[in-house]
């Protein structure tokens, strides 16, 4: 789509220019006329230099490398101090059993 537009403006652009000399242009007559010709290469020049600086669309720009975060400091580790406990005693306890006739009682249990 932009290159059909950028042929549309130069041939819109050529076709002004020409229509102008034409219309401008005295019948031939030869005589040495310098000042027309420097005015009709400047406004040429100019035309084209229109035409010739137009955005030739986006531009991209390259990767940017960035140093990757340093490290994370050491994590300091810190000890607590602790003394030998004996443990502590087994205690007793209290179940429920059956004999062989399926009745209940409770029993005192000390692991030993």
């Amino acid at each position: 789509m932009f290159a059909l537009s950028k042929v549309i403006t130069c041939s819109l652009a050529v076709a002004t220019v020409t229509s102008a000399l034409a219309v401008t242009a005295p019948a031939a007559e030869a005589r040495d006329d310098f000042a027309a010709g420097l005015a009709g290469g400047l406004v040429g020049g100019l035309i084209g230099g229109a035409i010739a600086s137009q955005p030739r669309g986006p531009v991209y720009e390259g990767p940017v490398y960035i140093d990757p975060p340093p490290p994370p400091p050491p994590r300091r580790v810190y000890y607590e101090r602790t003394y030998y406990r004996p443990a502590p005693a087994p205690r007793c306890h209290y179940e429920w059993r059956e004999n062989d006739w399926g009745e209940a009682f409770r029993v005192r249990v000390c692991p030993y």
